[in-house]
């Protein structure tokens, strides 16, 4: 563990890069926040945000330090995470012909031409699923870590204090003893009597986290992706571009390293 901290302050040229990023990405926010605060705004998330480091801590740069950490976190957490499953979610349907006329169909039973709202996004149980299975074989948190607070025994191994156990949430997601023979297939039906009826465990299906660190964000997800899906199926067609290359990247979240080209038909 040393010698790995040792490392990342090493001036390599890629931390140098990293550390250049960082700084930028830093004074970026912070700019941000500042023009806010001169403009006076009303309340919103950013500024929640700053009433809170204002509460919490003493110092400028403690309060700057969670601005700059809640905001990246934030991105990611709420933005990267749910662009990515759109686009999977988009690949899967394009390879996935049935399951796009099902969705279509749907979308158009339900909303009868009328831009989808909350009572009818609850309504579409079929792109519920189809976004449940895009999750699962390509969850947006591909891992999790905790780190021990005290001395625990999971099972029969014991586990010090301040040792971090990760959960590879790619792996359960996709283990043929928890989702049957057809754990790598796209198979949205399996959800059509919920998480329970879909596997043989229920908490290892985790796309959001679990425990009392789930992600707080889950729901308004959801809704911005079946919104989004509904959107995009009842005005347009599709198929994958014979230039898509299948390469899921696995980082903090798991990405199309290539994108995803798709071919776009207006109905």
């Amino acid at each position: 563990m040393g010698c790995m901290r040792t490392i990342l302050h090493v001036p390599t040229r890629s931390n140098r890069r990293i550390w250049g990023l960082e700084r930028e990405i830093r004074a970026s926010i912070l700019k941000l926040v500042k023009e806010r605060q001169k403009v006076g705004v009303g309340e919103d998330l950013l500024q929640t945000l700053v009433e809170g480091a204002k509460e919490t801590y003493s110092t400028s740069a403690a309060m700057d330090q969670f601005i700059v950490d809640n905001c990246k976190n934030i991105y990611l957490a709420g933005f990267e995470t749910s662009a990515i499953s759109a686009s999977w979610c988009l690949m899967l349907l394009a390879t996935n012909p049935e399951w796009q006329i099902r969705i279509r169909e749907e979308v158009d039973q339900v909303c009868e031409g009328r831009v989808p709202d909350i009572d009818t996004l609850r309504k579409m149980k079929q792109l519920h699923m189809v976004i449940q299975e895009t999750m699962r074989l390509y969850a947006p948190a591909p891992t999790l870590s905790r780190e021990m607070l005290k001395d625990v025994k999971i099972g029969g191994l014991r586990v010090p204090k301040g040792v971090n156990v990760w959960t590879m949430v790619a792996t359960l997601h996709t283990d043929p003893n928890i989702w049957g023979p057809d754990a790598l297939q796209f198979k949205p039906e399996r959800f059509q009597n919920g998480i329970s009826g879909a596997c043989k465990s229920p908490n290892c299906y985790m796309p959001f986290g679990f425990g009392q660190r789930v992600c707080v964000g889950q729901h308004l997800a959801m809704v911005e992706l079946k919104l989004l899906m509904a959107l995009i199926m009842s005005n347009f067609s599709f198929t994958l571009s014979p230039k898509y290359v299948h390469k899921p990247e696995m980082t903090t979240i798991i990405e199309p390293k290539h994108g995803v080209n798709i071919l776009i038909n207006k109905i």
